[in-house]
């Protein structure tokens, strides 16, 4: 369990740094050169004319979100696997977004997310099926059944 735990954290700091530093770089240049994208990859249903919107929405979703699960992870919270989980599948669903929306522009990157997405996913499926069968083993130990014969 504590190596789930260990994992966990690390993949959630490491989004969560990686997330408002993207945010950060789209925030304070909303025209999107440092990150190599142009105001033209933008679709047409963003609101704005630049990636100010989108740079907020992926200091929430990205650097704000994971810091939560983190918390809840280090704090030993039963959500915490659980919000470990949805930010894994979030991430993923918004990477295979992404990759329609401006294409292979990042491919490292982009194939970096995906991967992260679906191993934040399976730790916290891991972790709360871990901690569901902990907790039914202590609660049988209390009870004197002996759950290994």
């Amino acid at each position: 369990m504590q190596r789930l735990r260990s994992l966990s954290l690390a993949l959630l700091a490491v989004l969560a740094l990686s997330g408002l530093a993207a945010a950060a770089a789209l925030i304070t240049d909303p025209a999107g050169a440092r990150l190599r994208l142009t105001v033209e990859d933008l679709p047409g249903w963003v609101p704005g004319a630049d990636w100010l919107v989108p740079g907020v929405v992926v200091a929430v979703l990205f650097g704000l979100l994971p810091l939560v699960a983190a918390v809840r992870v280090f704090r030993w919270s039963r959500g915490g696997w659980t919000a470990t989980a949805a930010v894994g599948l979030l991430l993923f669903v918004f990477s295979v977004a992404l990759i329609g929306v401006i294409g292979l522009r990042h491919a490292f990157v982009q194939a970096a997310a995906l991967i992260v997405g679906v191993a934040l996913t399976g730790l916290g499926v891991d972790g709360g099926t871990t901690a569901d069968r902990e907790d039914a083993y202590a609660d049988a130990d209390e009870k004197g059944i002996d759950v290994w014969s």
